[in-house]
């Protein structure tokens, strides 16, 4: 195959009419949470009217359907939103801003995660905060990939970007793997992951093992598929580091070497039979026994954990689990098992500086780079006290829709300031005072630089605009630019008064100052040099790695998981319970959920022996709500589960408690809870 184009632009299009398919085509990568796929766009016209796939057997690349495009900025006067001048909303939302601090209050910022692809609006976004001296930046990390930084922080020693070396293992386990359709996750967007895997294991017969409650494609050819019950992964990865330590399987020499606490992690393992573990997921204990057999006699393995797996109850632990197996075999910070990739530039060295050691707690839990759980807004606007969130700027997010629990509407009406920064109108735009129009990825020149982290191979891109801004609409790095310039600067800072003084000037500069110093660091020197040819490093070298601790050895079992292991209670069913329900695995490759048309609905996957018909409505109930949708049946579920993704037209994201936020990182239970189905 060819060697694959560099650039990486994601396609986030709105209302794009089709045009004949002799247009000229400009190579271009489309990106979401769960895929970095190539695709070649079609622009005529001063638009964008199709894509299509360039690696063979990926996701097929579709135009989504069209939303209501935002062109101009407006105001909530009364009942309606009327069109007002980019000065007078900036001049407004900064007065606002400015009261509220003054009575002691907080304006928070909630980032979407299609902000992870804008490389300045990122970097703006964290200096205003800082600048600010709030601990206000909340993202939807705790849902993609939070859990195994906060993991890796604790037994690697710095907040590290581990990724699956799935297609040099010889002994590969997919957990939640639903990658066909919904990607290799956040930490491992690999073009052509599914291909090279095939290649291999048609070349060295390499082994796959499927671990999920459902079949997906990749699990349909699998040397093995273990339908768990979900949300019981970490269960699976204990049994397994049982069996290895009781058969005395693990690698002596590695852990003697570079690991610490492997007593106390031995000792913490007795209640953990490998019966008892076989038991939560409802699988064979031989089967468990013999995919850990397997795993640590293979010369290279790795259980890659799909974001379907650190989507349930305990995620951070779950993490964990996987990290200290790996390291019981000697596959951790090693070829063909987890490695680590630092990037072409200094944005592993940041995250670094912002780990949670000295970061500020909320809600009990510590800010992970810099960032809190989106899922804690609702308490921190409703509970009354010193630095409520009264204020929030929400930046390409839909809370209403994403965040879960039922309090969500009650505290965006409690707001004294609610802004919407997007591209189309959504559920909270109806809520907003103000209501900014921003610019797709299409329509702005990117600086790829923080992406290095994520990608297996050694690249740094720029990508110029396709298309013009429609209507007003401006940049997201402009937009918080401006308003950072109506704030004046704290005087204190949670992470100290150097990076405060840093933090403000980035905030209210110009993006150009900064850019050009990071790619004075990279391999690629200079905007200029990046534009004439962008710069690619060919892969990642996967046997560099490095440790945080000063010992240079890993902590398989540091306290704060030593605490949360010995609490630690296996999720039962309540009364009536009849099922588990899946709801964070997409079932198809559209970009994000914004993207989907608005009446989008897959249903509530069922097996046929749960008693209902093809068509049938359904009304699935948890602890915290009720939802109902149209019930397709699959043979190949496990009988007991329920498959009912969440970011479709179904507001699933109501049955998912908010008082269930992983300990660590504020993780929801999307996966496992119990629930009860009904007709209706």
């Amino acid at each position: 195959m060819a060697r694959r184009p560099r650039w990486e632009w994601l396609l986030d299009f709105a209302t794009l009419p089709r045009m004949p398919p002799s247009a000229p085509e400009t190579p271009t990568w489309t990106r979401s949470d769960a895929h970095f796929q190539p695709v070649l766009a079609r622009v005529e016209g001063g638009a964008v009217t199709s894509v299509s796939a360039v690696i063979p057997g990926a996701p097929p690349a579709t135009l989504p359907a069209s939303r209501a495009r935002l062109l101009r900025p407006q105001k909530r006067v009364g009942a309606r939103l009327e069109d007002v001048s980019w000065e007078a909303a900036i001049r407004e939302i900064g007065d606002r801003m400015r009261a509220i601090r003054a009575q002691g209050g907080e304006t928070a910022t909630l980032a979407g995660a299609r902000i992870a692809t804008d490389s300045s609006a990122v970097v703006r976004i964290l200096a205003t905060q800082m600048a600010l001296g709030a601990a206000s930046l909340h993202t939807h990390l705790a849902d993609h990939g939070g859990p195994m930084v906060r993991a890796s922080e604790l037994v690697v020693g710095h907040p590290v970007l581990l990724q699956a070396d799935v297609a040099r293992a010889h002994y590969a386990v997919l957990m939640g793997s639903n990658q066909s359709t919904a990607g290799w996750g956040p930490l491992q967007v690999a073009p052509g992951m599914e291909r090279e895997l095939a290649q291999a294991r048609k070349v060295k017969s390499n082994k796959l093992i499927a671990v999920d409650a459902r079949r997906p494609a990749l699990a349909q050819g699998a040397d093995q598929h273990l339908p768990i019950r979900p949300g019981t992964d970490l269960y699976f990865l204990l049994g397994m580091s049982r069996h290895i330590l009781d058969n005395g399987w693990r690698d002596v020499q590695y852990t003697d070497d570079w690991t610490l606490g492997l007593a106390e992690f031995t000792a913490a393992l007795a209640p953990w039979t490998v019966d008892r573990c076989a038991d939560l997921c409802g699988v064979p204990a031989g089967d468990l026994g013999g995919i850990a057999l397997k795993f640590s006699r293979a010369a290279m393995a790795v259980a890659h954990l799909s974001p379907q797996a650190l989507r349930g109850p305990n995620a951070t632990l779950t993490a964990w689990a996987s990290l200290v197996l790996h390291a019981l075999t000697a596959n951790l910070l090693r070829p063909g098992g987890l490695y680590e990739n630092r990037g072409t530039g200094p944005a592993s060295a940041l995250m670094a500086e912002f780990g949670s050691a000295k970061a500020p707690d909320l809600c009990g839990r510590p800010m992970l780079l810099a960032q809190a759980s989106a899922h804690l807004l609702p308490e921190r606007i409703l509970t009354p006290g010193h630095a409520q969130v009264k204020g929030l700027l929400c930046l390409a997010a839909d809370p209403r829709r994403e965040l879960c629990g039922s309090r969500v509407d009650d505290a965006l009406r409690a707001l004294d300031l609610l802004v919407v920064v997007d591209t189309s109108a959504s559920a909270t735009s109806m809520l907003a005072h103000f209501v900014l129009p921003t610019l797709t990825p299409l329509e702005r020149d990117d600086v790829h630089l923080l992406d290095t982290v994520v990608l297996p191979r050694r690249e740094v891109s720029w990508t110029p605009a396709l298309v013009a801004a429609p209507g007003e609409a401006r940049s997201t790095d402009q937009i918080v630019r401006d308003l950072a310039r109506t704030q004046r600067p704290s005087l204190k800072s949670p992470f100290g008064a150097h990076v405060r003084l840093r933090a403000a000037l980035v905030a209210r500069g110009e993006t150009s100052t900064w850019v050009d110093r990071a790619l004075a660091s990279t391999p690629a020197h200079s905007l200029a040099a990046l534009r004439s040819a962008p710069w690619d490093g060919g892969d990642v070298d996967r046997a560099t790695w490095r440790l945080g601790f000063d010992d240079n050895r890993f902590r398989l079992f540091p306290e704060p998981i030593a605490r949360a292991l010995a609490d630690l209670t296996p999720t039962t069913a309540s009364p009536g319970q009849t099922h588990w329900l899946v709801s964070s695995a997409s079932r198809d490759a559209w970009l994000s959920a914004v993207d989907r048309p608005v009446d989008a609905d897959p249903g509530a996957t069922l097996h046929p022996d749960a008693g209902f018909a093809e068509g049938e409505r359904v009304t699935v109930r948890t602890s915290a709500g009720a939802v109902t949708a149209t019930v397709h049946l699959d043979a190949s579920l496990r009988p007991d589960t329920v498959d009912l993704p969440a970011g479709y037209a179904v507001d699933v994201a109501r049955v998912v408690p908010e008082d269930m936020l992983d300990s660590f990182v504020g993780t929801p239970a999307w996966d496992g809870l119990g629930c009860t189905l009904s007709r209706g």
